[in-house]
């Protein structure tokens, strides 16, 4: 305890703190100065599974706390996010994670935005099978219907999404909860488990 009391150093970087998705910016910065975009690409996505998209949009709270803005200007984290998942979609077979062996569980995940692609994303890596109902005829939730083309381009979230269903999942489009399935319809066509990722 008297080794800690005085304690004023951050054993977390003040960047990964301050992300909502805890993403070990220090990390892949380190890994893309060293030219290492395939492990930058892997750490990032242990936390954020579309990072193409999201390093278009993100609020970056992570450099209003980056320690380099008291020597000259906090690091430019975000766009560095982006240009590694650039290079990784850019590449005939983007990243994907290890999936583990099929462990005989199956969850219906109802809605298709970030949230619920998400979800899928973890879900798939440790052997569960997924399905996503979606009420409109394409994914991406408010990803693609509330943020413009000129901020987060169409063709790059069809990429990022993309990266995330080919891991191996069946999607059912037009399906409004409430009204074409219910939990209890679900329920009934054996899913061990329901997540409502309707979102906005």
């Amino acid at each position: 305890e008297l080794l800690l009391s005085n304690h004023y150093g951050d054993c977390i970087g003040p960047c990964k703190m301050a992300c909502p998705a805890s993403c070990d910016a220090q990390g892949y910065i380190g890994l893309a100065a060293n030219y290492k975009y395939d492990d930058a690409i892997k750490l990032i996505k242990e936390t954020i599974p579309l990072p193409a998209s999201i390093g278009r949009v993100c609020p970056r709270f992570c450099e209003d706390k980056c320690r380099r803005q008291y020597v000259e200007e906090p690091v430019a984290i975000n766009y560095i996010k982006r240009f590694v998942a650039d290079m990784d979609l850019a590449k005939p077979e983007p990243y994907k994670p290890e999936l583990k062996q099929k462990i005989g569980k199956k969850v219906a995940i109802v809605g298709g935005g970030p949230g619920g692609l998400s979800a899928a994303y973890y879900l798939v890596q440790e052997g569960v099978d997924v399905e996503i109902f979606e009420a409109k005829s394409i994914l991406g939730g408010m990803l693609y219907f509330g943020i413009p083309q000129y901020r987060l381009p169409k063709d790059v979230l069809a990429k990022d999404i993309a990266t995330i269903t080919t891991l191996g999942m069946k999607i059912h489009y037009n399906k409004i909860y409430g009204v074409d399935i219910t939990s209890e319809s679900l329920k009934k066509d054996g899913f061990d488990a329901i997540i409502l990722a309707m979102g906005a």
